[in-house]
């Protein structure tokens, strides 16, 4: 009987542990693919294709990205689980001085926006030098 519980955890438990091997060897590939490309970019100049891929691909900003979202989406999924407590998120938010919600609101355009900025400009920047 105590065979009969034990192999189904083990087995669970190898389970997870392959399937986090494999997401730590899938990252590391990535990682040394990123490397790879980047020593092949810098070997060759002549190529458009440059940093910004790297960042594509490294995905720097994701945290960041995320929080902003979630401080985004939050007032709007608490509204639609209890509607009284949204409603007095809103209320609260017409109490915050005009210039606290444009700086807010300015650093998220500045997380979202120019965050992907920095990396398309360089690869513009490139085509242009080209020509």
């Amino acid at each position: 009987m105590l065979q009969g519980l034990i192999a189904p955890v083990a087995n669970l438990a190898g389970t997870f542990l392959k399937n986090r091997a494999e997401k730590v060897a899938a990252k590391h590939k990535l990682e040394l693919n990123v490397l790879e490309n980047k020593a092949r970019l810098a070997l060759a100049e002549h190529e458009a294709n440059s940093e910004w891929e790297m960042a594509q691909l490294q995905d720097k900003d994701k945290i960041l990205r995320w929080f902003s979202y979630t401080m985004f989406t939050a007032p709007i999924v608490i509204t639609v689980i209890s509607p009284e407590w949204g409603k007095q998120i809103f209320q609260n938010l017409e109490y915050a001085p005009s210039w606290v919600v444009e700086v807010w609101i300015a650093m998220n355009g500045a997380v979202w926006g120019l965050s992907s900025l920095k990396n398309i400009v360089p690869s513009v920047v490139g085509s242009i030098r080209k020509k």
